[in-house]
């Protein structure tokens, strides 16, 4: 549940860390929480071909605590800030590279014209995909692996970006600057997207170029200028909803070239049960070489309520040729130690605060 915290609350806060609140503010600050907690098996773990059994943050949703606030300034505007820290529930520590506010940490402000905000947060792209994602681009980094390494980054520091609805239509734009001395381009992110959603149908596509990327899924490439863009969709038709989407990667100097397809659905069977089955298929150009990347994966989910649940989760992997060199490198993001293959199974407990 949402906890909302009163306005003279914050205030003396504030005031109790010598700084100073507006009196006339009329403001609330909610502070709110997922943690999302797994024990899971995988194979091919080493380079014997053991397997692992371990408890880790979540394949859903990545554990986090955070803090929203929202100002009316009247006439229809408002200034709102978000600060959200993520956290490892096995182990209780901080994720991001130990940042203390490594998911979110972003201010704007927003009213009919739409919304603008300041900081760090996520790509527009990443937001595209993740829309035609059954799991909504997985925390599990091996199902949701075309998030972060397809979009240089599930999120980015230092962008400015706007989102506004018209209509069916939802527009978002984004500019990350790289902070390099005597180029404004270098290392900087730039995007957009376009989403239209009318009835049972939804249909998203995106368009990103990262400056300067120096690495790819984990492994340290030459300078390169990595472009993407996605299309994807969804339709629902009663309890089923179908998730269908491409994307295209290329990393121009390191020769990384993706193609990507996924095809997901989810059935509700009631309020409590329901059931997500996705599959993508990743074909990758690199060095002469070619090879071919698929992740099935199938997921059982059981509500107790609106905030807690738990989950039983499956997921195969397969890897060929070029694929299979990546993905034998010791910094991949999950190494798959010289083996073409994995399977993983979990059982997790969420819960919503």
């Amino acid at each position: 549940m949402k906890r909302a915290l009163a306005p003279f609350v914050t205030t003396a806060a504030l005031a109790a860390l010598g700084a100073a609140a507006p009196a006339q503010a009329q403001s609330n600050v909610t502070l709110y929480g997922i943690v999302d907690t797994t024990i899971r098996y995988t194979s091919n773990e080493s380079a014997a071909g053991n397997g692992k059994v371990q408890m880790t943050d979540g394949v859903l949703t990545g554990s986090r605590w955070g803090l929203y606030g929202v100002e009316d300034l009247g006439r229809g505007y408002q200034a709102l800030f978000v600060l959200e820290s993520g956290f490892s529930p096995d182990a209780g520590q901080s994720l991001q590279g130990n940042r203390l506010f490594g998911r979110k940490a972003y201010v704007g402000m927003q009213g009919d014209f739409g919304t603008i905000t300041l900081g760090r947060q996520f790509t527009v792209i990443h937001e595209v995909i993740a829309s035609y994602d059954a799991m909504a681009l997985a925390n599990l980094a091996i199902v949701g692996f075309q998030g972060g390494n397809y979009t240089g980054g599930v999120r980015q520091d230092n962008m400015v970006k706007y989102a506004g609805k018209f209509g069916g239509f939802t527009i978002a734009a984004q500019h990350a600057f790289g902070e390099q001395p005597g180029s404004v381009a270098r290392s900087s992110s730039t995007g957009g997207s376009l989403t239209y959603a009318a009835g049972p149908f939804m249909v998203a596509g995106g368009y990103q170029i990262m400056k300067d990327t120096t690495s790819y899924y984990g492994v340290t490439v030459p300078n390169s200028d990595q472009k993407v863009w996605t299309l994807g969709g969804t339709y629902t038709a009663g309890p089923a909803t179908i998730y269908l989407g491409y994307t295209n990667s290329n990393v121009d100097n390191a020769g990384y070239k993706n193609q990507a397809g996924y095809l997901g659905a989810k059935y509700q069977f009631n309020p409590a049960w329901s059931l997500i089955a996705l599959g993508t298929y990743d074909h990758l150009k690199h060095a002469g070489d070619s090879g071919n990347r698929f992740t099935g994966a199938m997921m059982l989910d059981y509500a107790f309520s609106k905030r807690t649940d738990v989950y039983l989760e499956a997921d195969y992997t397969t890897l060929t040729d070029a694929w299979r060199t990546l993905g034998a490198q010791p910094t991949f993001q999950t190494p798959f130690y010289g083996h073409g293959s994995r399977v993983g199974v979990m059982a997790g407990l969420r819960h919503k605060f």
